[in-house]
């Protein structure tokens, strides 16, 4: 059987990460269907996170690997530097303070073969500092096996995330840089470009990653970073514009550029404002950016297409931005 020859390499990028790399590892070592190589790749955080992950690693008797990048370079720039030292036929890359459950790679690997295909997703259980379940976040597709272009519009429709770790990739389908470098959200424009390259995607609804919701993380607090989301949804257009997709999907990219870009940096910004955490001047530079890319006349256009939130968002957010801040503080 294929799953019997081949080999899976976990890439994890080590950056200040000490309350959560011993459970992260921890949840590697103990997956039913044991990974065979093990990369860390040391990003600089100024720390002794490095110290705590090969101390945890060594005493449990685990190999591994090591790159050691010259200053912090970020997680799109260290995955790839994981990936280029990686040698199994399957990569994982797993974020240092997530976890996954026990059988994720046995599950995944076998969804990959039965399917024959590119890369597999699982969905996601988003939890607290206290390890408390909040949410899942995607629906079930119902669906054991994607093309690639329906899973990359199932993306732009918010139907699944790009979240890197929940996804174990055919080493082929990654080329030799697949994460965007230099950025923030590094993650969505990336599996785009993946997916639309992939001829099956394999789908498992069980929720079987843990990802950690934490407060300062670049997804809860506002900060220069929060505008390359900008830059993402600039991106994202440009990929659908080269595969010739524009027209088609000319209503779910609508759809992603408010979702994705315009209600997330406004989210941030006015909860950012509501706990007095905003930095002077960001919050009205957010906001004006924001205001000026909406357009009341996209509200009937989106709510045709199912986009019925963003809808509501473009109208309250472009007219009357402080009750739409009111009602966001009471969610």
């Amino acid at each position: 059987m294929e799953s019997d020859r081949l080999r899976v390499s976990v890439v994890v990028p080590v950056h200040r990460c000490i309350p959560y790399v011993e459970k992260c590892l921890g949840s590697v070592l103990h997956q039913t269907r044991p990974v065979d190589e093990i990369v860390l790749v040391d990003d600089r955080g100024g720390d002794d996170s490095m110290a705590v992950v090969t101390n945890f690693l060594d005493e449990a008797g685990a190999s591994y690997l090591v790159v050691t990048h010259p200053r912090n370079l970020g997680l799109g720039r260290a995955r790839n530097s994981g990936l280029a030292r990686a040698t199994g036929d399957l990569v994982w890359f797993l974020d240092s303070d997530d976890e996954a459950e026990p059988h994720f790679v046995e599950v995944l690997e076998r969804a990959l073969v039965e399917a024959d295909a590119d890369f597999v997703c699982c969905r996601t259980t988003r939890v607290d500092e206290h390890d408390r379940p909040l949410q899942i976040d995607e629906p079930p597709t119902g669906e054991s096996v994607l093309s690639g272009e329906d899973f990359a519009r199932a993306l732009i429709r918010g139907r699944v995330k790009a979240y890197a770790c929940t996804k174990l990739f055919r080493r082929e389908i990654l080329g030799d840089r697949p994460w965007d470098e230099d950025q923030a959200y590094e993650d969505i424009v990336s599996v785009l470009r993946l997916a639309l390259s992939a001829k099956r995607v394999a789908m498992v609804d069980e929720p079987l990653y843990r990802y950690l919701y934490r407060a300062g993380s670049i997804s809860t607090a506002l900060s220069e970073r929060t505008f390359d989301l900008f830059k993402v949804g600039r991106d994202a257009r440009a990929v659908v514009r080269a595969h010739g997709l524009t027209q088609a999907w000319l209503g779910d990219m609508r759809g992603f550029h408010y979702r994705e870009v315009l209600t997330s940096v406004a989210h941030l910004a006015m909860r950012a404002r509501h706990a007095r955490a905003d930095r002077p001047g960001l919050y009205d530079t957010a906001m004006r950016r924001v205001r000026s890319e909406i357009s009341i006349a996209d509200a009937v256009p989106l709510a045709r297409t199912g986009f019925r939130r963003e809808a509501i968002f473009a109208v309250l957010v472009k007219s009357v931005p402080w009750l739409y801040s009111a009602i966001l503080r009471h969610r």
